[in-house]
């Protein structure tokens, strides 16, 4: 029985739908899959009501989303288009737009991740590192954009209460930033003058010539300012590293090393420039991240003792995330590849050792005054949050594209950080009244000088396994509880790949394999039963405190880890690719019981994800939120292509009723239809739509443009467009 794959993507009844409506464009293209123009056609169709009782998934233009349409007010030299793309401002330079880099599939389809799309070589993929630094240079000459720009961001994103306060840049410091940020610009441009890469058609390298031919000039005050407030609002909820309240970049710039603190500096502006929805602020994030990681890697170059200092790794560590989650390909691959280097220089600077802290906490219990007694938490907490913020990077890169963590859990024997109310305290005063609450001593004895501090992320762990938390007292911070997910991922993935090394005959018979592999299942789901651990553990803190977008974060990592446990992802992609695929549909059913093991659970986890990312502010997600959508709709895909048009709702779902449907991904894990959809397999799963319907998830083309939706709902940024054009790619057949 051969698959007519275009079948597969299309609708279920595609051809009982009103002949009156469609177009005589409307016809299949000679390779069996629909046209750009059928695809157009049926999105109006279906937005203005003309599909009713048609089972499509909303297919509403992704950039429509509140705050977006008023853009071409805010920014008179920027229009969004109909697929989210950003024009760019007119200029004598002909440099590439983003339509032309972001939108040529070659830029994606070479991701090293994210490879739903067949591959292409990176060699035939456009070198992007000289023309990021040209578009920084031009939108730095360009003083009238600059002088006219507004962020777009909702302020209700900013109104939760718990953000940091950020310093208004004075004019001194900005000076001094200016003339770093032209130096690293000239140094960057210098070395790719000579690069002889391939070109997009109509790239001049004009900039590059004349590099030295005029001084640039960083953008007003107030924009800065708006840059560091929007790195606060984002990137400091889930990667804390600003004490006292108050980012004060002024004081980071009068620091001791004005190529380190500028490169800080300049990295948490990229940092926020890159959460805006603008074309120069898009331009600017790429600019300074490459012109960055140069002056970085130099910096440590000539001074090796500077691999060691704190600046310089928490600069390094916003390198990596910008770059990371840039959808830049050469920015992606680089940041995979140096994260390597930075974890070795965090290693090798005995940070990880925990021996500094003991030597700390004898000085604090001899310190009686309680502003010395502060500053000292400071500087212990401020190492604690670097070292386990690079921990975190370590979990998300390798999640996301499928690999072991680098670091071990027992690697990590400093003090995880304490409570966020502590670090946020804005005077020795305010920070010692609640130090006495959170560490509270028995008897009525003070804490304060003890030099008590929160466990380690190896002594947590250990009390995690012997399921001890809980008897012993020990209260958990959102921050810690992310953490803790850090083992737990390295055990599903170890033991996944372990699975996915035994070949099917093997399984099938009496030996020795047969009772590895069986073995190894059993400890897999020993792991699965830690992870229900770890969602008790996380569900008694937040009946007992408000949700905040860390915890949401969290549980986002989590059920991408148990989604891991019951699924594997890479051979999901290979599906997606048709990599190995003969057509059969007994191959397809073979595929896909191998690439998903318990369907009930995947989807139940699928839902929690997009039901925990549609509850963050746009303005307020992880960079990699994108991302765990793309997971999210390539496992309902997968699942959805074995429900051929032959099967009815009814026989595809037991125990399905009228009345028995229920929005996975709209209701909590402890609501009786999930459960009894978990336990007994009763119950038919959908997803909501945007206007609060229903839609099934049997259907392949269905399910992912329900996810392009989605994605469509967050803030535009290079990533989100690359993943979203992904999908946009694999529903219209792979074209």
């Amino acid at each position: 029985m051969n698959l007519d794959w275009a079948q597969m993507q299309m609708p279920m009844n595609f051809d009982q739908a009103r002949p009156d409506l469609l177009s005589p464009e409307m016809v299949f293209s000679p390779n069996g899959y629909m046209d750009g123009q059928m695809m157009d056609t049926m999105a109006f169709m279906h937005q203005n009501g003309m599909t009713a009782g048609y089972p499509f998934p909303s297919l509403q233009t992704p950039m429509h989303t509140p705050g977006i349409e008023q853009m071409e007010h805010c920014f008179p030299n920027m229009m969004m288009q109909q697929h989210g793309e950003l024009d760019s401002p007119p200029s004598s330079l002909s440099i590439p737009t983003d339509s032309d880099i972001d939108n040529n599939p070659a830029c994606t389809d070479a991701w090293s991740a994210f490879r739903c799309n067949p591959s292409v070589s990176s060699s035939n993929c456009p070198k992007t590192a000289k023309i990021n630094l040209e578009r920084l240079e031009q939108t730095l000459k360009s003083h009238d954009n600059w002088s006219n720009w507004r962020p777009t961001y909702d302020e209700a994103d900013f109104a939760l209460g718990d953000n940091l306060a950020v310093t208004p840049l004075q004019e001194m410091p900005r000076d001094k930033l200016l003339a770093v940020t032209q130096s690293f610009l000239h140094r960057a441009l210098d070395i790719h003058r000579d690069e002889q890469g391939q070109q997009f058609p109509g790239s001049t390298s004009h900039a590059s010539s004349n590099y030295g031919s005029g001084f640039v000039i960083l953008p007003p005050a107030r924009v800065l300012e708006c840059f560091l407030r929007s790195y606060v609002n984002g990137f400091e909820r889930y990667f804390p590293l600003t004490a006292k309240g108050t980012l004060n970049a002024n004081e980071l710039l009068h620091g001791y090393n004005d190529r380190a603190s500028s490169l800080l500096v300049l990295l948490m502006m990229a940092q926020g420039a890159m959460l805006t929805p603008s074309v120069d602020a898009r331009w600017l994030t790429a600019g300074l991240t490459e012109a960055c990681r140069i002056s970085l890697f130099n910096l440590i170059e000539s001074n090796i003792t500077m691999s060691s200092d704190p600046q310089v790794l928490h600069a390094a560590l916003l390198f990596i995330v910008q770059a990371a989650w840039s959808g830049d390909k050469w920015q992606m691959d680089i940041a995979m590849g140096q994260r390597g280097v930075y974890f070795a220089m965090l290693r090798h600077s005995g940070l990880l050792d925990g021996q500094q802290n003991q030597h700390n906490n004898n000085q604090m219990m001899h310190h009686k005054d309680v502003d010395s007694l502060w500053n000292n938490w400071v500087q212990q907490e401020s190492r604690s949050r670097l070292i386990y913020s690079w921990a975190m990077v370590d979990q998300d890169l390798s999640l996301f594209h499928d690999t072991a963590p680098l670091f071990s859990v027992t690697e990590f024997n400093e003090p995880m950080p304490d409570s966020d109310a502590l670090w946020h305290a804005k005077s020795a005063q305010e920070w010692s009244s609640i130090f006495e609450q959170v560490h509270e001593f028995s008897g009525g004895a003070s804490s304060l000088g003890s030099g008590v501090r929160p466990l380690s992320l190896r002594d947590l762990f250990r009390h995690f396994l012997d399921d001890a938390i809980v008897s012993q007292g020990i209260e958990l911070t959102p921050l810690q509880l992310r953490l803790l997910l850090h083992p737990l991922q390295s055990l599903v993935c170890q033991f996944r790949q372990l699975l996915s090394c035994f070949s099917d005959s093997t399984m099938s018979l009496p030996g020795s394999s047969t009772f590895t592999a069986a073995s190894t299942r059993l400890r897999l789901e020993e792991v699965q039963a830690l992870l229900q651990r770890w969602f008790a553990l996380a569900d008694r803190y937040m009946k007992a405190n408000p949700l905040c977008p860390l915890m949401q974060a969290s549980l986002v990592i989590f059920h991408l880890i148990s989604l891991n446990a019951v699924t594997n992802f890479p051979e999901i992609e290979k599906l997606a690719r048709r990599d190995e695929l003969d057509g059969s549909y007994q191959q397809l059913v073979w595929l896909h019981k191998r690439a998903i093991s318990d369907v009930e659970e995947a989807i139940f986890h699928c839902g929690q994800v997009v039901r925990h990312i549609r509850a963050m502010p746009r303005s307020i997600r992880p960079s990699w939120w994108a991302g765990a959508v793309y997971r999210v709709a390539l496992i309902l895909w997968a699942d959805s292509l074995v429900h051929n048009e032959g099967m009815t709702p009814s026989a595809t779902y037991p125990g399905n009723a009228e009345g028995n449907s229920f929005a996975i991904d709209a209701l909590s894990p402890d609501h009786p239809m999930v459960v009894r959809y978990l336990s007994k397999r009763e119950g038919t799963a959908m997803v909501t739509k945007r206007d609060g319907s229903l839609m099934p998830i049997d259907n392949s083309f269905g399910v992912l443009f329900h996810c392009v939706d989605v994605i469509g709902e967050g803030v535009s940024t290079r990533f989100a467009d690359g993943i979203r054009n992904k999908l946009e790619r694999l529903a219209k057949g792979g074209r």
